[in-house]
This record gives structure tokens, sequence and C-alpha cells, in this order.
């Protein structure tokens, strides 16, 4: 609610200042604070970028899950791209990702999400969970045996976890899976509505390296008499579209759980008695899970178009515009959630927009559950007395972070062990 007394002018005015701050190339630790005071100054703010003519960001809850259901709202268009993304059709990453369902809406975008969804369904995954532990209990063996730290979780843990289960999923070897991994995180700043040239740069070698790879592996799939899911792309899709697909399994299906990871394991340590709840009480897992994607989503902004004149938070919004909608206010929107600001893991669950709504719900959102349900107990169980590796050793969040947030590097101390893994 905007403060009594201050006119909607002088609201904007304030909105649009915090909102610059928050797309500046320099990530905050803890942006939230301005996130709420953004959602009650201007719950829909017009906004403008470079190449766009004219655009608004969303905050609520309501008009988020609005902009993310309503089929009147689709990715950007490829003349949105055009503008703000010049040249993106003359690297083959670029090409391959918007050129994805991602960015594709109605029948052919139904078409292509079906060629790939049901190996993504939780009655297929849950057979895969033992797989995922095995993977898990690999990692922190390896973590006990580099010492008591500062021991970088997102190098030692989260990357190479995100990876393997990947990969396996995939039938791509596990050396070949950590590869494509570094890749993946290198080109993660191609959904970044404010990356930086250098970061272009990045993401155009980056993203060459992982294409070229990619198309390798499907090649030998496409040979190969094995069943798995490129196998079954390469059989099923044409050259460009099973490329494509296979592109945004690893570039987009990669970062989400990786981030997670990290983020997760430094909202648990700064909360103890949380940490003490998700490792020790059986069945809090998944509930711990939900909460830290509700309360630190690894995607925090969401870009969408109007496909035809459309009304957004009681406002007539013209074909062409675009409107973001800022996913780490609207999970924390007040009028969705009873004390939005306290991290609960026991919470009931809530509704939030974290893996996105209706048509474009993220495919991997059961997977990266079952991750989080998977490395969190056994992570804390192991090492129970875990802990930040204090001040000399911060941890380090992505820049810019405004669309995707996750940690660069997470020091911790091991601390005791437990004598038996569980």
């Amino acid at each position: 609610m905007r403060p009594p007394g201050q006119d909607r002018t002088a609201a904007e005015a304030e909105a649009l200042r915090i909102f610059l701050r928050l797309v500046r190339p320099t990530p905050l630790a803890d942006p939230y604070p301005l996130y709420g005071r953004l959602r009650d100054l201007a719950p829909l703010l017009p906004v403008r970028l470079p190449g766009v003519p004219s655009g608004y960001l969303v905050s609520t809850f309501a008009a988020c899950s609005r902009l993310l259901r309503d089929p009147a709202f689709g990715p950007p268009t490829e003349a949105h791209l055009d503008a703000m993304r010049p040249g993106w059709r003359d690297n083959a990453f670029t090409r391959c990702m918007y050129r994805s369902m991602v960015f594709q809406t109605g029948t052919e975008h139904r078409a292509r999400r079906q060629a790939v969804a049901r190996p993504f369904g939780p009655r297929q995954l849950v057979k895969y969970r033992a797989e995922l532990d095995q993977i898990a209990g690999q990692l922190v063996d390896q973590l006990a045996r580099l010492g008591p730290g500062p021991i970088d979780l997102v190098e030692h843990l989260a990357l190479p976890f995100a990876a393997l289960s990947l990969g396996r999923l995939l039938a791509i070897g596990d050396d070949e899976a950590i590869r494509l991994g570094r890749l993946a995180r290198q080109v993660g700043p191609v959904f970044e509505q404010f990356a930086s040239a250098e970061q272009h740069r990045q993401v155009a070698t980056a993203g060459e390296e992982l294409v070229r790879r990619l198309a390798v592996i499907m090649a030998g799939h496409r040979d190969a008499d094995q069943d798995s899911l490129l196998s079954r792309l390469a059989a099923h899709a044409g050259q460009g579209e099973q490329l494509g697909a296979a592109v945004l399994l690893f570039g987009a299906g990669f970062d989400s759980p990786a981030s997670l990871i990290g983020l997760g394991t430094r909202l648990l340590l700064e909360h103890p008695r949380q940490a003490r709840l998700a490792a020790e009480q059986d069945g809090i897992a998944s509930r711990a899970v939900a909460e830290i994607l509700r309360y630190e989503p690894p995607v925090q902004l969401v870009a969408r178009t109007a496909l035809e004149p459309a009304e957004l938070a009681g406002v007539l919004v013209p074909a062409g515009t675009m409107i973001f909608g800022l996913i780490g206010a609207a999970n924390r929107d007040p009028a969705q959630v009873k004390e939005p600001e306290v991290f609960d893991v026991s919470r009931e669950q809530v509704p939030s927009l974290s893996f996105g709504a209706g048509p474009h719900y993220c495919l991997g959102a059961f997977l990266a559950g079952l991750q989080g349900e998977v490395v969190f107990p056994r992570l804390l169980r192991r090492f129970p007395g875990l802990r930040l590796a204090g001040p000399a050793h911060p941890p380090v969040y992505r820049a810019p972070g405004s669309t995707l947030r996750g940690l660069d590097s997470l020091p911790l101390m091991l601390g005791a062990e437990r004598a038996t893994a569980s």
C-alpha cells in the first residue's frame, strides 16, 4: 500500500529509483526489502529500457500470476529480441535458445513441450531418486576428504551435483556432463535482462562450445541403439529442433538446481533451528525445499510480451508492450502469504511462482525439488557443525543477479562430521 499522503507521481519516481538500483551490475546480498518497498509504491511501474519503446514492471503475486497464466501474454517475440539482443541469430547458442520452446506459444509450444515432457514427470523421476542419492553421497564424501575448510560449496557440490544428475538423466557420461555444466553456468546471463557487454561475449563463446559438444552427443545418440531422452529427441524431431531442445535442457535445466543448492545451504545455515528441522525431522525435506524456493527463488524476474491488448493490474496494456514480473517480490506478497518475511521450513506449502505458472511452468520443477530433498538432509546430517566461513571468506553473489539469483561461491567450514553418513 502506498504511504498516506504520497501521490502517484512521487511514489512512481521513488519506485523507479529502486528499480534502477536493483538492475545495477553489482548484486545485492538482500534485495528483498527493496522489493517490498517497490511493490508497495507501484504495483505496476512504467519502465523504459534500451531498444524497447515502453514497458511495465509488476511485483504483486496476483499480477505476476496473471502475467504467466493468461494467454494474452507470451514470451518476447523475435522483434523484441532483435531490439534487446541485436545479432542473436549470428550465434549458435542464442539462436538455439531463442528459437526453443521457451520462446514459443500456442500449438507449437505444446507440441515441443510434449516431445520432452514425459521423463520429467513425478512418476518417472521418483524412480531416479536412488541415483540422485548416490551422486549426492559421492560428492559429500569428497567434501569430507577436502578437509575442514574453507571449502567452496558451489564449486564442490552445487555445480557438480546439478551437472551429474542432469547428465545421468540424459545418458551423458559424467566427465562430459561436468564440462557441459561449467559451460552452462557461463551461459546463464543469456536470461539476464541487464547483463554487461562482457557477459554477452562470454555467453557467445561458451555457448558456441556448449552447442558444439551437444551436437556431437546428439549425433551419437541418433546412431546408438538405446532408449534415452536424447535418443528419442534424435528420432522424432528435426535436426535443428532436436539440438535446440538439448541446448535448452542442459542450458536452462542445469542452472536453477545449482543455484537452489547454494542459496538453500546459505539460508539454512543462517537459520540454525530451521536447518536442524530439515536435517532431523522426517518428511520435512520437501517443505524445506518449497520454502527455500519461495524465499530465495533462483529466477527473480521474468519477461513477457502483451500479444494482444490486455488488462493487467487495472491498466489496459497495448499489444507489443514488454512486461517484467518480479517473482522475488511476488513470492513474498503479504496478500498471498502470511508472515512472508519469516523463513519457516515447516510452513504449510503456499503457492509460489518460483518455477513459473501456466503453459510455461518449468518442466524441471519436480526434478529440482527432488534434488533439494536429497542434498540438504544428507549434507546437514553428515556435517552437523557446518557453518559459513566468516567475514574473511564471504559468499559471492552472481552479477548482475536481477534475473538469475545465485552464488558464485559459498565458502564453508565443515566442522565435525558424523561417523556414519546417512
